[in-house]
């Protein structure tokens, strides 16, 4: 005989389910969440200006999340609202820049992605 689960139950399950979710997204450092999100190798393949033009798009996304942040961050509710609205694509672009940052000493690029690049920015090998 086959069990018959109500809507009450189901609705339930998946808002327990959802907030379990929650909780272990919480329990995850940063630096595990942020590596999490990429996929690994995604930057084998650049040169050393690809990885420059990469990063100088994702400091720039990263400033302007920082910033939508901290105007909604303003009221109790922002802040969760901030979290969940700008907090995946946040820890996705410091994983990205991380990557970044290790394909950048792979190739001996002369510069630190996600930093101000040097003067001699035109300087760099480009493998």
């Amino acid at each position: 005989m086959a069990t018959r689960i109500g809507r009450g139950g189901l609705s339930r399950g998946i808002v327990l389910l959802l907030a379990a979710g929650a909780l272990a997204g919480c329990s995850m450092s940063d630096d595990r969440l942020s590596s999490f999100l990429v996929a690994p190798g995604h930057y084998v393949l650049f040169q050393c200006d690809d990885i420059q033009s990469a990063a100088e798009a994702a400091v720039k996304r990263k400033k302007e999340l920082e910033q939508l942040s901290a105007r909604a961050s303003t009221s109790a509710a922002g802040e969760f609202i901030s979290a969940s609205a700008y907090g995946t694509e946040y820890a996705s672009i410091r994983g990205q820049l991380q990557d970044l940052r290790a394909a950048a000493k792979d190739k001996q690029c002369n510069f630190v992605p996600g930093e101000t690049p040097p003067a001699s920015a035109g300087a760099d090998k480009a493998h």
